[in-house]
């Protein structure tokens, strides 16, 4: 068995060793300013991400379009398979929608990608986080909200630097040496700070209704990789874009929905449950995906 997941070990350790860095910080009591990190990341580290990825790797026009489209019909799946499991489980819409839809993509998806794939499924992976955050903050607060939130949106560097790396990939241009190693610099922060802060996360986080919160967290991966397979499926896709969509579909509820679910009041204890929930087993369920993916 353990020669099994053995090569699986330098994919999921180093994920679970940041994590679990990010954990002990918070269990020594030691200071961490979360608004802080989550600014840095969004609205510099991220950004550089993108476009040194995107701007730095040999990813063709079809590749980026194909992924991004796979992105959206992935969500699609995924609210309506999700709209089915509220609808069974007797769940609001509005308070579980939302954080049944978007996973992890951010802080658990972006590293796995790149561990297990290299920097072509690292650039793939970060069309999805693109695509998926402009809908998380769009779709999502609207739904949560019951408003539009365009101005957050516009608001955002991580769309303006996603619409300049798909220039960069679009038009074949090139960055000079100075910017990429400048970006390269500033994005390379954002990986080990997504994991950090994952782990702080998790510490902070207080789970009740056990029972209910690994229903919920068992349901967001279930249906997450569901909408994936349906994705994959109806596209037809193969190859890399195939691996990384599969991938990213089978991540578990991002913190940010429990940000969120505290600051519109929509069931945040029930949110945490399924955050915490959905990432303990992810730790189990997604290494057994990268067996069936063939990485090794």
């Amino acid at each position: 068995m353990f020669a099994l997941f053995s090569p699986l070990l330098p994919i999921m350790l180093p994920v679970l060793l940041c994590a679990l860095l990010g954990l002990l910080w918070v269990r020594f009591d030691q200071p961490f300013d979360q608004e802080f990190v989550r600014r840095i990341v969004m609205w510099v580290g991220a950004p550089a991400l993108i476009i040194a990825t995107l701007g730095g790797i040999d990813i063709s026009p079809l590749q980026l379009r194909r992924v991004l489209l796979a992105s959206l019909v992935m969500l699609a799946w995924t609210a309506l398979f999700g709209a089915v499991v509220c609808r069974l489980l007797g769940l609001g819409l509005r308070d579980f929608l939302i954080p049944l839809m978007f996973g992890n993509f951010g802080n658990m998806g972006l590293p796995i990608s790149l561990f297990a794939f290299g920097q072509e499924g690292l650039a793939m992976a970060l069309g999805l986080f693109l695509a998926t955050t402009v809908c998380h903050f769009s779709l999502g607060v609207a739904v949560l909200n019951g408003r539009a939130a365009l101005v957050a949106v516009s608001r955002s560097p991580i769309i303006y630097a996603g619409v300049f790396a798909a220039l960069l990939v679009f038009y074949d241009w090139q960055l000079p040496a100075t910017a990429a190693n400048t970006l390269g610099i500033l994005g390379g922060m954002s990986i080990p700070l997504m994991l950090i802060t994952l782990g702080v996360s998790l510490a902070s986080l207080r789970v009740s209704a056990a029972r209910r919160a690994l229903l919920l967290g068992a349901a967001r991966l279930l249906l997450g990789l569901s909408a994936g397979f349906a994705t994959v499926w109806c596209l037809e896709l193969e190859g890399m874009t195939r691996k990384v969509i599969l991938l990213q579909s089978a991540m578990p509820a991002a913190v940010f929905n429990y940000l969120l679910a505290v600051q519109y009041r929509r069931q945040p204890a029930a949110i945490a449950g399924m955050v915490v929930s959905s990432t303990l087993i992810s730790f189990v369920t997604i290494p057994l995906l990268l067996l069936y993916l063939g990485v090794s």
